[in-house]
């Protein structure tokens, strides 16, 4: 044997325990990392289905950034300062309110009523009315979601809907204003044509 297989023998040698250990370290390495790995089960999404209740619905408020507090069968909550709430008595279904305290003295009463008739008449799903003793005016959805998920992912567009209502009785308002103001100014006379002497 020559020097020149023998060093290559050694060589080979000295590269199988090389690949060897690095393959040792790296099999250990690799399960260090696998056992940071979530099982499949854990990364699917849960599947579960969770009920409606109360504590959902506050749960849902909360997520969406909100400050729900919890009244029995209500959950109230703010949006920009304004109120709102839940009404949960008849789950699944629920009404979802806005309100507005009202001075009887700075609006007129009967066309704000006649107001909240016409936008409900004309809009679907939100509804207006009057509190008896003319104090609060309420916008309110009726809904009903199957879920938790479902209630979560309809409730901005609960609150825009809610918004819509409250334009358009505002713009029923100001135009009903309009025509009795108009209504109540006094017709000009008519010109003469000519001045008599």
């Amino acid at each position: 044997m020559t020097v020149i297989s023998i060093i290559s023998i050694l060589l080979s040698l000295v590269l199988a325990a090389l690949l060897w250990y690095t393959g040792k370290v790296n099999r250990q390495a690799n399960m260090e990392l696998l056992k940071r790995i979530p099982a499949a089960e854990e990364m699917r999404p849960s599947t579960e289905v969770q009920p409606l209740t109360v504590d959902k619905i506050a749960e849902a408020l909360r997520m969406e950034g909100y400050c729900p507090e919890k009244e029995g069968d209500l959950v109230t909550f703010k949006v920009q300062g304004e109120g709102y709430y839940v009404d949960t008595e008849r789950l699944p279904m629920f009404f979802l309110v806005k309100w507005y305290n009202v001075d009887p003295t700075a609006w007129d009463m009967d066309i704000l009523r006649a107001a909240a008739h016409k936008m409900s008449d004309d809009l679907v799903m939100v509804k207006a009315g009057i509190s008896e003793d003319d104090k609060t005016l309420n916008f309110f959805i009726a809904a009903q979601d199957r879920n938790y998920e479902s209630f979560r992912a309809n409730l901005v567009y609960y609150l825009h809907i809610l918004n819509d209502g409250q334009q358009k009785l505002a713009q029923e308002y100001n135009r009903m204003m309009e025509e009795k103001k108009n209504a109540v100014l006094p017709d000009n006379p008519p010109a003469p044509s000519k001045i008599l002497s």
